[in-house]
């Protein structure tokens, strides 16, 4: 399955890509037909202040995500001109067209999406390589993607935490417009009930782990659920736990 946004993705090379630029002025049209998108829990301080935050099950444990839409093919933070309309661009969109993909349990090979608007053999935008060397502007990029996927092992360990002390709950978004009533289903969320009930090993576990201020951040993002649903044109939204 191919990862979010990406539809070609190639190993970046100097032989193959040495004439290759990326436009990097910053336009979001490619994420404008999503309602969510992966978070690295590094981003969770700032992005609790924008988005809801949320946790998605999968075949390696739990995945958190930010809430950008109402429907499934609603990015309510891009308009028609690519514009993010937010304060804060979370990483997974950032990135893009780059991708590191995983050739061992601890090493990465850097790769484009070659069918991004944004990549062209025109000299448009950025080059990246500079004679046979990477141009500054790759060497940024590699570090920020690099920081990406440094931050998974974090989630790994928040995952773990959350399903060890079975703090999750489905939750879905009741959500009612002038015309219409919408839901919005199939994620996970912490409940404070859970969290109140846990035995003092298992709040001094989450303390020294890290993972207590992450489901605070969390828990606070919630509340971005109403400037979701009015950005969106809905002024009212009830999020339901446990149904």
């Amino acid at each position: 399955m191919k990862p979010l946004f990406y539809n070609h993705i190639a190993a970046l090379s100097h032989k193959k890509h040495h004439n290759v630029s990326v436009q990097s002025h910053a336009n979001y049209s490619f994420a404008k037909s999503t309602n969510s998108v992966p978070l690295g829990v590094g981003e969770f301080h700032i992005a609790a202040l924008h988005y809801p935050i949320v946790f998605l099950a999968n075949e390696d444990g739990l995945s958190p995500i930010a809430i950008i839409g109402l429907k499934t093919k609603q990015n309510v933070w891009v308009n028609d001109s690519g514009d993010w309309l937010n304060d804060y661009v979370p990483a997974y969109i950032r990135r893009y067209p780059f991708i590191a993909v995983r050739t061992a349990q601890d090493a990465f090979t850097l790769c484009i999406d070659e069918s991004a608007d944004v990549v062209n053999r025109d000299g448009l935008g950025s080059l990246l390589f500079k004679g046979d060397e990477p141009s500054d502007y790759l060497t940024d990029r590699y570090k920020l993607v690099e920081a990406y996927e440094l931050e998974q092992k974090r989630n790994q360990v928040l995952s773990s935490l959350l399903l060890k002390h079975k703090l999750l709950e489905t939750a879905q978004l009741n959500l009612k417009a002038e015309t219409e009533t919408d839901l919005l289903s199939g994620f996970l969320v912490v409940t404070r009930k859970r969290l109140d009930e846990l035995e003092s090993d298992a709040v001094s576990e989450l303390h020294k782990s890290g993972a207590m201020e992450l489901i605070y951040q969390h828990l606070f993002s919630l509340e971005r659920f109403q400037m979701l649903a009015e950005h969106a044109g809905s002024h009212q939204n009830s999020l339901v736990v446990g149904e």
